[in-house]
């Protein structure tokens, strides 16, 4: 904003004030006798006057004029601070001329009409017994410098331009936070992607410790546990309130906005609270980019889903039972993750595994700016997006938003996560060891 205040106040301090004075001319035929002579010379006059004025703006009249004022200029520069104006249907000219001062604006003005005068008499026709030219010219209204013409100063200028400089820095300021301000609440998400907060939970040192607040829970529960686990159970709670309002939901996916672990922990704490409220849960990694999530589950990589996309290996080579979870790996992609996530294979892969489990949860790659969500979304019943608070920036979360709408994925909430600082875990601590005390 102070870059917009002085870029305009230094433009606005280059602005040079203009004078305009308008002096007045009349055409007639000098040789008219009789009232017929009056009609056709007028009817000549008015056929002439294009071409006299034309001749205002030429060497024939500026080179004089340059020359009697003593003017630092020549007569194209001068021609360009004259402007002629002839009514239609008239013998009038108004010829108006603009300076840096009101007094050189009509003392110029009236040496221009002075010396056009001299040119039409010199270019006038003659007859062969005639001394005078056709042509006269007779100033009707002369230029004038008005002695208390109001101008604005320089000073004024330069405030006017700070002022507007100001405004375009705010508006420059606000589109600029607009476009790059993170989400930092539910109003942010809201407001990004038209869908609720399912739960807030915060990370630290990749573990869930956190919880969500009771006004971002879009299902009333009253589910309590240790602090570490409470954020997710809502999570839980709510994503089962979904699906019972949504009705037959087999599947559901977990898609982080950008690239990031955020998702893959909130999709295998989730998965570990389906399968601990004894629901049968096959839980399938389609990150095939990261393949990441085995290592998180103390699982085998390969063979996954990359395999089977492959058509190399089937699901029941795949399957393996870790924390009480039926799990797919990812497998190994070999660099054509986008082509494989794309296949026809997917879609039929995810309808037909998930009909023995009462849920399929998939944790997926990116939304944004790869497509690896959206594919994903696409192929489940209900999508989850996962946005970092303080991170993730709106503009991406809106475009995340659309991008898997556009794909025909039922975009149900976005889990906002959080990394705790250290200061943030010391003054943790220091709370919870407060809160024992008094117990």
């Amino acid at each position: 904003m102070l870059l917009g205040v002085i870029a305009g106040a230094v433009y606005a301090g280059t602005i040079t004030v203009e004078h305009r004075s308008t002096a007045v001319v009349y055409f007639a035929v000098d040789r008219a006798k009789t009232a017929s002579d009056y009609t056709a010379g007028s009817s000549f006059a008015q056929s002439v006057m294009p071409s006299f004025a034309q001749i205002v703006k030429s060497p024939v009249v500026l080179d004089p004029v340059i020359e009697e004022l003593d003017l630092q200029t020549t007569a194209r520069s001068l021609a360009g601070r004259i402007q002629v104006d002839v009514p239609s249907n008239t013998t009038v000219m108004n010829v108006t001329v603009t300076d840096k001062t009101s007094l050189g604006a009509a003392t110029t003005a009236n040496e221009v009409i002075r010396q056009l005068g001299e040119a039409v008499r010199t270019l006038s026709p003659r007859g062969e017994e005639a001394t005078n030219p056709a042509m006269r010219i007779s100033t009707v209204s002369p230029a004038v410098a008005p002695e208390n013409q109001p101008t604005a100063s320089r000073l004024t200028f330069e405030l006017l331009g700070a002022v507007a400089g100001l405004l375009v820095g705010v508006a420059i300021v606000g589109i600029w936070e607009s476009l790059t301000r993170p989400v930092r609440s539910a109003s942010d998400v809201e407001a990004a992607s038209s869908t609720p907060v399912l739960a807030t939970i915060a990370f630290d040192s990749g573990q869930v410790v956190a919880s969500a607040g009771a006004d971002q829970v879009v299902a009333s529960t009253d589910v309590r546990g240790p602090e570490g686990a409470v954020g997710t159970l809502v999570l839980h709670t709510n994503i089962s309130a979904l699906c019972a309002k949504n009705g037959h939901v087999k599947s559901v996916a977990v898609v982080p906005v950008t690239a990031g672990d955020e998702a893959r922990a909130v999709a295998v704490d989730l998965a570990k609270v389906m399968a601990r409220a004894r629901n049968r849960i096959l839980f399938v990694d389609t990150d095939l980019r990261s393949a990441s999530v085995a290592g998180m589950l103390g699982a085998e990589s390969v063979p996954g889903l990359a395999e089977i996309l492959q058509g190399s290996v089937e699901f029941g080579q795949t399957l393996q039972l870790t924390n009480r979870l039926d799990f797919v790996a990812a497998g190994n992609a070999e660099g054509n993750a986008a082509e494989l996530l794309v296949s026809s294979r997917l879609k039929p892969f995810i309808r037909v595994e998930s009909a023995p489990y009462n849920m399929l949860l998939a944790v997926g790659g990116a939304a944004i700016p790869v497509a690896d969500g959206a594919t994903l979304a696409a192929a489940t019943d209900i999508t989850v997006l996962v946005a970092r608070r303080g991170r993730t920036k709106r503009r991406d979360l809106a475009d995340a938003t659309d991008r898997l709408s556009a794909s025909g994925g039922t975009l149900v909430g976005v889990v906002l996560v959080q990394r705790r600082s250290g200061i943030a875990r010391f003054l943790l601590r220091i709370k919870n060891r407060i809160q024992d005390g008094r117990r």
